[in-house]
């Protein structure tokens, strides 16, 4: 079957992708850099973002390493545009699909404007971004990367040779195995990082931030990330931050407001049991950290009657209960928390992943059913901003940011269309081509 725009739709529908299918069967054949341009118009006029959450990404802006006039000066272009690119994971590098999607949105932003990227912090360190790991390709070798004087050395030689026996995807793990199934939010720097650091290639190690034990994992990644985005494509001005921070912030403030409609929803009885009528009662609305079994690992925490759940953690549902609980780091905001905050109520343009515009159709379709939320805000906000794509050479080989930064001779494909990027991709959204 020939990959036109109706193909291509009735493909993705068919994989239970009816969001991704409608959006992609308008765009397939639009040039790329029409559709980058287009990405950044912004036609809606939203009111006023919330002084809680500007105020809650300028915290995290300075805590990532800005000045405090850097900050409210990125607050101030972040208000104008309301556009964020929501698509990736908190990692150290960044994978192939990360690159497309950065290269899409960055192809289209206008020169004066700053690049906002906020990484979920959200997950395990095992997930499919592998946020603790160098992330590279077949390219290159192992020792390309890090110096064979390195400790545990043939440890990871072993583990090289394991992984590509079955994959062209590599990886040199910074975190000890009892950190797999940890969660990235609020998590601290290794020990092995610190003392793999040194061995690293020139060109990785000269753009590392410094890392010392125990501190702060999400902000030296965040850091890092950035560092190899502007050496990849340099002059633009660009910002990788927490977004889980950012809404743990923004929620420490409005939850002590009893009007705020999120207030509303955790504390309210009747208003919580009409929400979750019309959403699924497992929603998780927030992750934990939790011991089992003598290992680390993130759960889902969902509302149940007047408690916090998950599988080995409770809380009972109170105002001063989850306040403390966000102001220590334990609750990490989920997913519909965080985009309900930013779509939904101060109608930010949420750059997003192939999944992302499929659970936002939903949240949309459900939060205009409610009618509890400013309706016309909920009606009108853009949800299906995608950003997507899949880099990969002449052979079909993925292409992370390391592999460029370590030399590799590539270039990002000129005149191309929105299907051609995706194309790469598709067999990870379940249509076979």
């Amino acid at each position: 079957m020939p990959l036109d725009k109706k193909s291509i739709r009735t493909l993705l529908q068919n994989a239970k992708r009816p969001v991704l299918a409608d959006i992609l069967g308008k765009l397939w054949e639009l040039p790329l850099v029409e559709y980058a341009d287009a990405l950044w118009e912004n036609p809606a006029s939203s009111p006023p973002m919330e002084k809680e959450l500007l105020e809650a990404f300028e915290r995290e802006f300075c805590r990532t390493g800005l000045s405090l006039e850097q900050a409210q000066e990125y607050c101030a272009s972040l208000e104008k545009t309301r556009i964020l690119q929501t698509a990736t994971h908190l990692t150290a590098t960044e994978g192939p699909t990360f690159l497309a999607l950065h290269h899409l949105a960055l192809l289209g932003m206008p020169p004066q404007e700053t690049y906002f990227v906020g990484a979920f912090s959200g997950v395990p360190f095992a997930n499919s971004a592998w946020s603790g790991c160098l992330n590279y390709s077949k390219h290159f070798d192992l020792e390309a990367l890090i110096a064979p004087q390195a400790p545990e050395f043939a440890e990871l030689k072993r583990s090289d040779a394991d992984r590509s026996r079955d994959s062209v995807e590599r990886r040199i793990s910074l975190i000890p195995g009892k950190m797999r199934d940890a969660r990235v939010f609020q998590s601290r720097i290794p020990e092995k990082l610190v003392n793999l650091l040194p061995y690293f290639a020139e060109p990785i190690r000269k753009i590392s931030p410094a890392a010392v034990c125990d501190g702060d994992f999400t902000v030296w990644a965040s850091q890092f990330c950035a560092n190899q985005l502007r050496q990849i494509i340099p002059e633009k001005s660009l910002c990788y931050f927490d977004l889980n921070e950012v809404i743990r912030n923004y929620l420490l403030k409005v939850l002590q407001n009893s009007a705020h409609p999120l207030q509303r929803i955790l504390f309210d009885r009747k208003i919580r049991e009409k929400v979750f009528a019309e959403f699924p009662a497992d929603t998780p609305l927030f992750y934990v950290e939790v011991l089992h079994k003598n290992k680390i690992r993130q759960e889902k925490v969902i509302i149940q009657g007047e408690m916090l759940i998950s599988q080995n953690y409770q809380l009972e549902l109170s105002q001063q209960n989850i306040i403390h609980e966000l102001e220590t780091g334990r609750l990490c905001p989920g997913l519909f928390l965080v985009f309900t905050a930013l779509s939904f109520i101060n109608g930010l343009i949420c750059f997003g992943s192939f999944e992302q515009v499929e659970y936002l159709a939903e949240f949309k379709r459900r939060w205009l059913k409610l009618d509890l939320l400013e309706e016309e805000l909920v009606r009108t906000v853009n949800i299906s901003a995608l950003t997507s794509g899949r880099c990969v050479d002449e052979t079909v080989t993925v292409v992370h940011p390391l592999d460029l930064l370590l030399g590799l001779e590539w270039s990002f494909p000129e005149n191309i269309t929105v299907g051609e990027l995706m194309k790469p991709l598709l067999g990870r959204l379940g249509v076979a081509v």
